[in-house]
């Protein structure tokens, strides 16, 4: 009986781990108290655990050799395919005319170019808005660049794509930071006068809106007939939110002004919005600086 249970032990520990392809091996001492038969069987289960192992054995390195060789492929494929790339690319450069030595340029260049937006983009509204000379220089001198080979290069499609979207993110950020009423500035040039300056396409192509330069400008331009080179004067843009009164100036000529109401009769708007600071309606001074309500 005490036979019959060890010879089922052996069959119960050692067959599901068969299985598992894992054995339970017996201690020195486990071994010693095993009956022949039961080493016979212990015995048989070891031999199909090594048969079984020297088979996966040989599986693996069949495996691995056809890895080997897998491997292999595809590093001649991969270094087919990169002196394939080579070869196009250089033929890319030459019909660019672009030569292989102008690559370490390109990259400076987008380095440059990326560095420069940053700087820009950690800026508020209101110093952008300030900047906005140097910022419409580097868009134009990026789109410039971007007429040139070098831009088309493949290698740096992906670079120049970004630098698109990041440029035309600059543009939009800086429409939206523009104020509804600011002041460029123009430098004088010989044979300038102030309608003539009014008329040209990039101020207001009117010449007839030559008073509004004039009125921004009274503090250095005395006489609008008496203008010099190198003169600088600022350009209004858009509508003031306030107005420094000159002298000879009531309510109602103010409001008369196209920069202010281009209507007298509005001179109450004024008024109402001023009243701590006018007394009397009739009785308005030099220096005095009134809100203009604009809703």
């Amino acid at each position: 009986m005490k036979k019959y249970l060890l010879i089922s032990l052996v069959v119960i520990i050692v067959i599901p781990a068969i299985l598992s392809a894992k054995v339970t091996f017996f201690t020195e001492d486990e071994y010693k108290r095993l009956k022949k038969k039961e080493r016979l069987a212990y015995w048989e289960v070891l031999e199909n655990e090594l048969v079984m192992l020297q088979q996966r054995k040989a599986d693996a390195i069949a495996s691995q050799e056809e890895c080997t060789i897998k491997k292999q492929n595809l590093l001649d494929e991969s270094a087919a395919l990169d002196n394939e790339y080579k070869n196009v690319n250089n033929e890319i450069l030459v019909m660019l005319n672009v030569p292989q030595d102008d690559l370490s340029n390109i990259n400076d260049k987008i380095e440059t170019y990326n560095q420069e937006i940053s700087n820009w983009e950690t800026m508020s509204d209101k110093d952008l808005w300030k900047a906005k000379k140097s910022v419409h220089e580097l868009v134009a001198d990026y789109k410039e660049y971007r007429t040139y080979n070098e831009t088309k290069v493949p290698e740096y499609r992906e670079e120049f794509s970004d630098l698109d979207n990041k440029i035309a993110n600059l543009e939009r950020t800086l429409a939206n930071a523009k104020p509804k009423y600011y002041e460029d500035t123009y430098t004088v040039v010989k044979g300038d006068w102030l309608s003539k300056i009014a008329g040209y396409s990039f101020i207001y192509n009117d010449v007839s809106k030559w008073p509004i330069i004039f009125r921004a400008n009274r503090d250095n331009i005395k006489d609008p007939n008496l203008i010099y080179p190198d003169q600088v004067i600022k350009i209004p843009r858009g509508l003031p939110n306030d107005w420094k009164v000159y002298k000879g100036e009531c309510l109602w000529k103010i409001a008369s002004y196209p920069e202010v109401y281009n209507n007298a009769a509005k001179w109450p708007l004024i008024y109402r919005a001023n009243k701590d600071r006018i007394k009397n309606p009739d009785l308005i001074y030099p220096n005095q600086i009134f809100e203009l309500p604009r809703n």
